[in-house]
């Protein structure tokens, strides 16, 4: 079974998508709190009913609800212009060419009846206002006693595409399985596999065994001399009834010493073992463990791994033969697992990867080994051509209000001129704000033109002056009139008073980083271009 499509509707940072999702991967990226772990939250309430291992009938909250709509709804309770109370609404399409000859169950849950109405089998959960409190609501609402959703009065319906309420969680939870290595809760999976490989290794015999030497382990405890010693003295200052107290050990059932056992690795219990360690124990035992299921969810891979133990985790994943479901903000994981595999996820809309064009596709592709989740992930981002551009706007941003960039989440980087417009492209599909500074090249407005396209999304920011053609003689120019206090801080040479105007730019030309550094390690402030000035002001 695998899911070839997700409704979401009013749930969370989701007010009404549509995720078409691949056969293989998903991976899900995005800056935080931009949803991804959201969709994975969703396919696990739709499949098991469940939401972080507990069942969602249980679990419902006022936060679940949009905040938009949630709003919407308040404020028709205040201004009297009543509006139906709100619904959540799940769905999960089936492919039919996935299921296997275990899976006749699913062939009947098809049919229209989805928010699509589309001839499908698939399920969906609808979390909304229980019709037989209906008149409990209405005379709430007559009596002002209502200021937010009444969820008090909500139920949660189970149903499949046939349009019956079949409780089909009986049938896809064995279908999916959820590793969370944000969480520190392995102790089910181990417990799992400590009954799993008594069940598997031990006879009935040494079962019996065990008990026997758990038992006299046990009454070797309570016969101790402390423990004697103890209850005497217990006994000597505390009686109920005329009976002595004392204290003992609970009796236990037959198979309780299996709740005594743990896991070591090479005799270090696993408690004590680092965070990353144990998830990747928890992962290769719940892979172990669940190895017949058809759909893994897997939230944030990279948690407290070292780089070799995430290798070593994603490595595992790729070949596994399921439909996967992952969540990250590693660009490692992104590209292990192929670029063509990422929905984008940004302003609660998804955009998926592969959908960019097959130049700017295959350009992204090639660097493997590249960041190329930064421009996805930063609050704010500035491209420029080179590391001297960079080292500039550092700069110029440090002066201006005396911190660096990255701490405001403002991110800069150098891509060269000619890879522009691959992420003008990836800035359209993911609908992100970028900004750009570049040289004009001697033609300001034929640079300019270059990214009017993609106007929506890019501001271009670029020396007027064709004679200006590149950062060194901008930079230059802005600094004419403080010439010999610029030039102190850029040359650091014995013949600095032979250096004009001009065999200075020709050293800034010849020496692109160099110049650029000391300008950036400096105490001491510069001019800049209009163009850089007009950058900063409109981050």
């Amino acid at each position: 079974m695998k899911i070839k499509n997700l409704v979401i509707k009013n749930y969370k940072k989701y007010k009404d998508i549509s995720i078409e999702l691949n056969s293989g991967i998903n991976i899900f990226v995005g800056d935080n709190n931009s949803g991804k772990s959201t969709i994975l939250e969703a396919i696990s309430m739709v499949l098991t009913g469940k939401i972080n291992g507990i069942p969602i009938t249980n679990k419902l909250s006022l936060d679940w609800f949009n905040y938009d709509v949630r709003e919407e709804f308040k404020s028709s309770i205040i201004n009297k212009s009543y509006i139906d109370p709100p619904s959540i609404l799940i769905e999960a399409y089936f492919d039919p060419e996935s299921f296997s000859d275990n899976d006749i169950k699913l062939n009947s849950y098809r049919g229209s009846n989805n928010s699509l109405s589309e001839d499908s089998a698939g399920v969906r959960i609808d979390i909304k206002l229980n019709s037989d409190y209906s008149a409990t609501y209405k005379e709430l609402l007559e009596n002002e006693k209502i200021e937010d959703i009444p969820i008090e009065l909500y139920k949660i319906d189970f149903k499949n595409f046939a349009g019956t309420s079949d409780y089909y969680v009986a049938t896809t939870l064995k279908k999916i399985a959820i590793i969370d290595t944000t969480k520190k809760d392995y102790g089910t999976i181990l417990n799992r596999f400590i009954s799993n490989s008594i069940s598997n290794f031990l006879s009935e015999d040494e079962k019996t065994n065990l008990r026997l030497a758990y038992r006299a382990n046990r009454k070797d405890f309570t016969n101790n001399e402390a423990v004697r010693n103890l209850n005497d003295k217990i006994s000597s200052d505390y009686s109920f009834n005329n009976k002595k107290i004392n204290l003992n050990l609970k009796e236990n059932e037959i198979d309780s010493w299996k709740n005594e056992m743990s896991i070591s690795l090479d005799n270090i219990p696993i408690e004590y073992i680092g965070f990353g360690v144990q998830n990747l124990l928890k992962a290769e035992m719940f892979l172990r463990e669940n190895i017949e299921v058809d759909i893994l969810c897997v939230e944030e891979p990279e948690n407290n791994l070292s780089f070799t133990n995430m290798s070593i985790f994603i490595d595992k994943l790729t070949k596994l033969d399921k439909q996967l479901f992952i969540s990250t903000h590693s660009s490692f994981v992104a590209n292990k697992l192929n670029l063509k595999n990422i929905h984008l996820i940004s302003d609660n809309t998804i955009k998926q990867f592969k959908n960019l064009p097959k130049e700017t596709y295959d350009y992204f592709l090639k660097l493997s080994g590249y960041d190329t989740l930064r421009l996805i992930l930063a609050k704010s981002i500035i491209l420029v051509e080179g590391p001297t551009d960079e080292l500039i706007i550092q700069k110029a941003y440090l002066d201006k209000y005396n911190t660096l960039p990255i701490y405001n989440g403002i991110d800069i980087m150098a891509v060269g001129g000619v890879a522009f417009k691959n992420y003008c492209d990836l800035a359209e599909i993911s609908e992100k704000k970028i900004f750009i500074t570049t040289d004009n090249d001697g033609d300001y407005n034929k640079v300019k033109e270059k990214f009017k396209k993609y106007s929506k999304y890019v501001e271009v920011f670029i020396e007027e002056n064709k004679d200006l053609n590149t950062i060194e003689p901008s930079i230059l120019s802005a600094n004419k009139n403080n010439f010999n206090e610029f030039r102190a801080i850029i040359y650091k040479r014995n013949d600095i008073n032979s250096r004009d105007y001009n065999t200075l730019l020709d050293f800034m030309l010849k020496n692109k980083t160099e110049w650029a550094l000391r300008v950036f390690e400096t105490q001491e402030k510069i001019n800049y271009p209009k163009h850089i000035n007009d950058l900063l002001e409109a981050l």
